[in-house]
């Protein structure tokens, strides 16, 4: 069953979504990642140019490495999160497909007399992710014992059996994990030999659904489904994603002044949900009579045998443990604030 995500078509589940879930958390788990779009960027001037226009400090970005970052617009808003890989000639620039024709256009503006090209190169690339505790035994079988010592958002061009790619260290998931950017039109063959390669090794197919309850166990926030343009940096994302001693940037002012200040008014934060009830998105976080916050993501989590939940809320209520309570349409049920991630590596 194909559901839209981001814009793009994509598997639910392959026929399980139960054990899509239980292969990632045991074994491995493939997943169709064409939600993730790309822009590629070329041109003499490309590094430090683009160190101007992200969050996170790239000007010393050589090939094979990688970071997360974010753009923001001049009000410090985000336009979109995202991972930024050197390459020989080129920096990629991985994020939501949906937000790469808005944030290639936000760059264009800021190009006046720098020898930079930034392109949407979505169509050209696939965008594929082996996943869980069995993901670097896999990938070393696959790929060559190269991917035993990739640091995470670290990268190698690589060879799929005759098919190139190339596999970036990821942890998107909390977990070991590998993306594989393939050209787009070498994508079912790239599909169908991590398929044959991973049979026997329980490599399994994972759709939409595994990958929506693993994703909020893991706390990755997506753009549009938990924060948007009008979020900043510091409510939605974590600091994974800034440099406070890099030079200047677009919306940096107001990154550093909320840095100064020691805080922001709300909060993406966590939810242990009492019951079996998931609250659905937008539902009310409340404290007696009191509106605190908004759940953006609520899943079931069968590792932990519960229903959790991510949502913004007032700096009064982040400390774990806090009871509060979800309200939705005829529905209540009471919460508490719990760290982020759910689930760390390794469980």
């Amino acid at each position: 069953m194909l559901t839209e995500h981001f814009g793009v078509l994509l598997p639910e589940h392959f026929g399980d979504p139960a054990r899509e879930y239980e292969a990632v958390r045991k074994a491995v788990g493939l997943v169709d990642m064409s939600f993730r779009g790309m822009i590629e960027i070329t041109g003499a001037d490309r590094v430090g140019w683009l160190n101007g226009q992200i969050t996170n400090d790239v000007k010393d970005l050589k090939a094979g490495d990688g970071r997360l970052a974010a753009v923001l617009n001049v009000k410090g808003h985000i336009l979109a999160d995202l991972a930024v890989y050197g390459l020989p000639g080129s920096e990629w620039i991985d994020l939501s497909r949906d937000r790469a024709q808005i944030v290639r256009d936000a760059f264009d503006r800021y190009i006046v007399a720098d020898d930079v090209v930034a392109e949407n190169a979505s169509d050209r690339y696939a965008h594929l992710m082996v996943v869980g505790p069995e993901a670097q035994r896999f990938m070393v079988e696959a790929a060559g014992a190269g991917m035993a010592d990739l640091p995470a958002w670290h990268h190698a061009e690589v060879s799929l059996g005759s098919l190139p790619a190339r596999v970036i260290a990821t942890r998107w998931l909390g977990m070991p994990g590998y993306d594989v950017i393939v050209p787009a039109d070498a994508a079912g063959k790239s599909w169908e030999a991590l398929v044959k390669l991973g049979a026997g090794r329980g490599l399994c197919p994972v759709g939409m659904a595994a990958l929506e309850i693993l994703r909020v166990e893991a706390g990755w926030p997506w753009f549009g489904v938990d924060f948007d343009e009008g979020n900043l940096l510091m409510e939605s994302l974590s600091q994974d994603h800034v440099s406070f001693t890099k030079g200047c940037y677009i919306g940096q002012e107001v990154v550093i002044r909320v840095e100064h200040q020691g805080h922001v008014n709300k909060r993406l934060c966590g939810l242990w949900v009492a019951g079996e009830a998931v609250p659905q998105s937008s539902a009310s976080i409340q404290s007696g009579e009191r509106t605190v916050g908004t759940v953006t993501s609520a899943v079931r989590s069968p590792v932990l045998g519960r229903v959790i939940a991510l949502g913004f809320l007032r700096r009064e209520f982040w400390d774990p443990g806090t009871k509060l309570r979800i309200v939705w349409g005829e529905q209540s049920v009471e919460a508490q604030v719990a760290p982020l991630p759910f689930i760390s590596e390794g469980v």
